[in-house]
């Protein structure tokens, strides 16, 4: 297709990992971390100095027992690059190789061939064209925009699209995008296009030009690592205290409740909201009531069975 494609090195883009993913690996590694430092601060700086020299392998038993989970959270949170997923573009085909434990679970690669009839490529915003929510399926509202991950479109002479999925659980910004179009138009000497699809108000799908945002630090990031961490938090500060079970499940609730009514605040702010949103965050109750019982229990446990 073209007479230069042998002197045109391939393109790796590596896929980062997702800022969700990240928080909530980042949060568990403070955990044991955490979890770890109560030994010292219980005893003090003279008693444990003491321990450490009497008992020496006690304390390497405990610095393995803690450290490796610490150790494996942080190798999830900023993992090497050869664990991420990634895309391979060249002159001959774009394709999306998934991370490993995917492979190992049984997730194929996928490639589209690069062939002498594709005209453009397009970047297109969001993995899918719509998310259907429980909320849209019985209340018939439109399905709303699916803004994560991205798609590589290749759009032949005749309009024929072939598609090639890029899952991720975060939106493409301003310098990913930059990097993708300019190393999918070297590599494979086609021209390329930023695009997003929208619907219109009569539910029909139109294409038209993305320009991703940059990435910033904002209230999203901390409100999902305070969304991971506050029953753990809570669990813990409570432990401490050994408060009565009256206290714990008040404490409890009165937690869950002040979780869920900033989170409803941020995603009544950031236009996010749905009926099936708070039908889902409903049912974290479950899974953060689990969290901080259990770490209520290990820290009271840990600290006052001395």
């Amino acid at each position: 297709m073209h007479s230069s494609a042998e002197s045109v090195p391939k393109f790796i883009y590596s896929v980062p990992v997702p800022s969700v993913s990240r928080s909530i690996a980042l949060a568990a590694a403070a955990f044991f971390l955490c979890m770890f430092a109560f030994f010292p601060l219980t005893l003090g700086l003279t008693r444990t100095a003491e321990s450490i020299t009497n008992d020496p392998l006690l304390w390497l038993l405990l610095a393995a027992m803690f450290g490796s989970p610490v150790a494996f959270f942080l190798a999830l949170a900023f993992p090497p690059k050869n664990w991420h997923a990634r895309i391979e573009s060249s002159s001959e085909g774009i394709r999306y190789i998934p991370t490993p434990v995917r492979r190992w679970m049984g997730e194929p690669e996928s490639e589209v061939p690069v062939t002498s009839d594709v005209r453009e490529i397009l970047i297109c915003r969001g993995s899918q064209d719509s998310h259907d929510s429980y909320g849209s399926f019985f209340l018939g509202t439109r399905p709303q925009e699916c803004r994560y991950g991205f798609r590589i479109l290749l759009r032949s002479d005749d309009g024929h699209i072939r598609e090639l999925k890029v899952p991720t659980a975060d939106r493409v910004n301003a310098r990913q995008a930059a990097a993708l179009n300019n190393g999918i138009t070297e590599s494979t000497g086609l021209r390329v296009h930023l695009v997003k699809r929208e619907f219109s108000d009569t539910g029909a799908l139109r294409e038209v030009s993305w320009t991703p945002v940059t990435r910033s630090v904002h209230l999203g990031g901390f409100a999902k690592l305070a969304i991971v961490a506050t029953p753990f938090i809570g669990g813990i500060t409570i432990g401490i205290v050994h408060a009565n079970g009256l206290s714990v499940v008040a404490v409890g609730i009165c937690l869950w409740l002040l979780q869920t009514l900033a989170a409803y605040f941020y995603a009544s702010i950031s236009h996010q909201w749905s009926k099936f949103a708070a039908l889902y965050w409903l049912t974290t109750t479950v899974s953060f009531a689990g969290s901080y019982a259990a770490t209520f229990f290990f820290t009271a446990i840990l600290l006052h069975s001395r």
